[in-house]
């Protein structure tokens, strides 16, 4: 049995991950051409269709979905065997890649900051950080880690938690004129809203303050975490936000819980494997270092509930 080359597995598995003959040849700097006759030739060796066309759009099928993450699989195991055969010859190996995608406060406030660390750890390791929203990741990409927010369950995808279970309403001190507030002088003070899914008043307020859920078309309304953490730093306005984002500026000061409550939501942030993503070594080398420093950090945030803060279910 002929067994595909490393082109042709190279050339469907980005078409796969570009849903485009198009954009995948402009990556490979190849002809469109040449691009979709690897594909077909791959589909007369396996026997069966692994791209089905529905107007503009171009979809895997069933069977392209189960050949899509071997085939990941296959080639990860190929690049790596390629950098061990070099190393032992004493040859210099490429650098493995790992795709990540993030939200941009999660890469902002907390996982750039701790990559030097990474980077000593794994020196031979290139990351490309690639900012995504969470609820506009186009579908048509693919990455070998995504980190998402959620309740964890993804049809698509394996997901490990990392942070982002409490959350707490959190101000500048300089708005307050105090670190501590009642109810009520939090309610006279301007409310910031997320325009995500989670973490959002409602579900903190049923815990909290079930008396009072600021309403949806009140105060200024920020795209993400990116932009409503400056301006709650800034005195624009209270806000809830998960602790582990916030972490670093409640511990100096620079925001503060005025109420001293810390919620338990349903959601976190997840790092995501999505069906079809390689088990690289340069992959997991990344996962074996993001588990503990999410842990770590995990550890911080007791810590900081156990300074005297009440949590609420």
């Amino acid at each position: 049995m002929n067994i595909p080359s490393v082109p042709v597995l190279r050339a469907f598995i980005e078409v796969a991950r570009c849903n485009s003959f198009t954009r995948a040849a402009d990556t490979l700097c190849l002809t469109q051409s040449a691009v979709s006759k690897q594909v077909q030739a791959l589909e007369e060796q396996l026997g069966c269709r692994l791209f089905v066309r529905s107007g503009k759009l171009l979809a895997l099928t069933p069977a392209g979905h189960a050949y899509l993450a071997h085939a990941s699989d296959a080639l990860a195991m190929l690049q790596e065997g390629r950098a061990i055969a070099q190393e032992v010859a004493g040859e210099k190996a490429p650098a493995a890649a790992v795709e990540i995608s993030a939200s941009p406060a999660f890469a902002s406030y907390w996982l750039i900051p701790r990559l030097p660390g990474f980077r000593e750890r794994a020196p031979g390791t290139r990351l490309a950080v690639r900012p995504r929203l969470p609820d506009f990741s186009p579908v048509t990409e693919r990455f070998d880690l995504e980190v998402r927010v959620g309740a964890g369950r993804w049809s698509d995808a394996r997901a490990i938690r990392l942070l982002g279970r409490e959350m707490a309403l959190v101000a500048s001190p300089d708005l307050l004129g105090d670190t501590r507030a009642t109810l009520r002088q939090v309610q006279s003070l301007p409310v910031l809203h997320r325009a995500q899914r989670g973490y959002d008043w409602r579900e903190w307020s049923a815990s909290a303050a079930p008396a009072w859920t600021p309403r949806a078309g009140t105060g200024l309304l920020f795209e993400g975490f990116s932009v409503l953490i400056p301006a709650v730093v800034a005195g624009l306005g209270v806000a809830i936000c998960p602790l582990f984002l916030v972490l670093d500026q409640l511990e100096s000061g620079r925001l503060v819980r005025p109420l001293g409550e810390c919620v338990r939501t349903r959601y976190a942030y997840h790092a995501v494997l999505p069906t079809g993503a390689g088990h690289g070594a340069a992959r997991d080398r990344f996962l074996d270092w993001l588990l503990p420093e999410a842990e770590a950090t995990q550890m911080r945030i007791q810590k900081h509930l156990d300074s005297g803060y009440s949590m609420a279910e």
